[in-house]
């Protein structure tokens, strides 16, 4: 196996890519979140999509069976996904009607530039409300999702594969050996309520086409999936002319590149030695900037509206440069922006918060800290990602204030909204918050954290703590019996036993959690660290992770 340097040249490894898919030795695999992309897409820019797989691809373009039946699934049960724009009008709509209600209370009688009282102001206010609906409706996109489905289904049956995905049972005993040890993909949706295995028989189904045919070299998975159980995202890149930057979409995409696993894994099973997973941006900057395919449209579609970066043209006049710097968003208004129930204010809230890190005080990036965290539940990728890269975004700020936006983080989780600590941690992204642990120094926050948390430290199985250390669990487990699972007596995690006597209904009972009433261990794991909101890869096991067992139906997770 081989591992990916530190820093990555994004041009040389967009022009591997641009190689790659020229080369008639690479198989190129799709998912899911790309069909939907299609459905998204103008008629012109998907028209050139289908062109470039239709002139260069053809059969070599492939769709893996799980990636068609998943679309197949939302056609049939929620087809309004498909064109998420409609709906994110409608959101839209009525977050501006809250909002000129809202103004219509604040606004009072003096004077504003360019208009002659109150009523003229509200007047110009719905004007511009109006228009703006009419023109994000003008986007052309106005066909039925039955009519694009006419034109994208014939394309899907054509490169659909013929694998064979059954029998599925096999999915789950594997995949919660690969949650255990945070083996890609998938690894992140552990905790999802159905379709944990999907990216698992997604992934299988591509590593057995390529075993199956030995005639391909090279691998290339388009994909919107971009979490970190599917890609490695270098934190540092190279621009064209060498210099080094943060990979934080400065030129309108990031780059990403196979977790070195995933090649590893492909390589044993075929005559793969290089794979790219390649997002739909960085394919349309591949084909415009490095493969010499002209793609307008599309290349035009992908490119961010406004820049990723607060930092003013190079053109810009100092003037201009001291405006764009004083033009950073109040950090009430990023607070409200977080906790917002849509991706698109969320999304514009983060890059808010990126571009005035270093212009709020410690007490609003506390509160910003709270805000990042509401975020993660609402299970915004970017969010959690911000929270990891923590000691990368921080690195400019003085040490109280980035202590100050870990603060807030913790605040969220642990703390209610009175100050009072919570009987369990909310459901935050944990992963994140002990990721950060190490990376650099926020021992201030962990200070004033266990401070103020002090006397409660047993209502948790594990704080972040500058000193943490994982938690050793022991099963207590009854004999082997031949073909049967085994009798679950009890679970001690560092000497505190955490299974007890509870009423059957409770939403603690072992055989609420999983109603066949057995699990393997592995799955135990997950539903503790959900359940006491640590992170699964602190949790060390004594027991192999695919010994099934049973329990009585009055056990269940002890409240600490």
């Amino acid at each position: 196996m081989k591992l990916h340097p530190p820093t990555v040249s994004h041009k040389i490894h967009f022009e591997k890519v641009a190689a790659a898919l020229k080369a008639e030795t690479t198989v190129v695999f799709c998912d899911t979140s790309v069909l939907f992309w299609l459905f998204g897409l103008s008629a012109e820019a998907r028209t050139e999509f289908l062109k470039w797989v239709s002139d260069k691809l053809q059969m070599r373009f492939r769709i893996p069976v799980w990636a068609a039946h998943e679309l197949h699934k939302h056609m049939v049960e929620s087809p309004a996904r498909l064109l998420p724009l409609q709906s994110e009008i409608k959101s839209v709509q009525a977050k501006i009607k809250e909002l000129k209600r809202l103004v219509s209370l604040a606004a009072d009688n003096r004077r504003r530039p360019g208009f002659l009282d109150r009523r003229e102001y509200i007047a110009a206010l719905d004007r511009s409300a109006e228009e703006f609906i009419k023109q994000c409706k003008a986007a052309g996109q106005t066909k039925m999702w039955q009519d694009l489905a006419a034109e994208i289904v014939p394309f899907i049956n054509e490169h659909v594969l013929s694998s064979n995905i059954f029998p599925l049972h096999g999915a789950e005993a594997e995949y919660g050996t690969r949650v255990s040890g945070r083996v890609p993909p998938g690894f992140k949706d552990k905790n999802k309520p159905e379709n944990r295995f999907g990216d698992l028989i997604f992934w299988q189904e591509i590593v057995k086409h390529c075993s199956d045919q030995p005639v391909f070299t090279s691998a290339v998975l388009l994909t919107d999936d971009n979490t970190p159980d599917w890609v490695f995202r270098p934190e540092t890149v190279l621009d064209d002319g060498g210099n080094p930057h943060r990979n934080i979409s400065s030129d309108g995409y990031e780059t990403f590149l196979a977790p070195p696993l995933l090649t590893h894994e492909i390589g044993t099973t075929s005559k793969i030695s290089e794979f790219f997973i390649v997002n739909t941006t960085m394919l349309a900057v591949t084909l415009e900037r490095f493969a010499n395919y002209q793609i307008p449209a599309l290349f035009a579609a992908v490119q961010p509206v406004i820049p990723a970066s607060g930092s003013p043209p190079a053109s810009a006049s100092s003037d201009e440069a001291t405006a764009a710097q004083d033009d950073v968003a109040p950090a009430a208004e990023v607070v409200e922006g977080l906790a917002s129930t849509s991706a698109i204010e969320q999304e514009r809230a983060l890059d808010d918060l990126q571009q005035g890190i270093n212009t709020y005080s410690s007490d609003e990036l506390q509160s910003l800290g709270r805000g990042v965290s509401q975020a993660t539940r609402t299970e915004l990728q970017n969010a959690s990602n911000m929270i990891y890269r923590l000691d990368l975004l921080a690195e400019s700020l003085p040490s109280e204030e980035r202590n100050a936006l870990y603060l807030g983080v913790l605040k969220d989780l642990y703390f209610d909204s009175s100050n009072r600590p919570r009987p369990l941690p909310l459901d935050g992204d944990v992963e994140a918050v002990f990721h950060v642990l190490g990376k650099f120094d926020v021992s201030e926050a962990l200070e004033k954290f266990g401070s103020e948390i002090g006397g409660h430290e047993d209502r948790y199985l594990r704080l972040p703590s500058k000193n943490a250390e994982k938690i050793r669990l022991s099963f207590m487990l009854g004999p082997e019996r031949r073909n049967r699972p085994r009798e679950l007596e009890q679970i001690v995690a560092d000497g505190r036993q955490i299974v007890e006597e509870i009423p059957i209904d409770s939403a603690d009972s072992l055989t609420k959690i999983f109603p066949t009433g057995n699990a393997t261990v592995d799955e135990l794991l997950a539903a503790i660290a959900k359940r006491y909101s640590v992170p699964l890869d602190w949790l060390l096991l004594d027991q192999p992770g695919q010994t099934l067992v049973n329990w009585d139906d009055t056990k269940g997770f002890v409240e600490l």
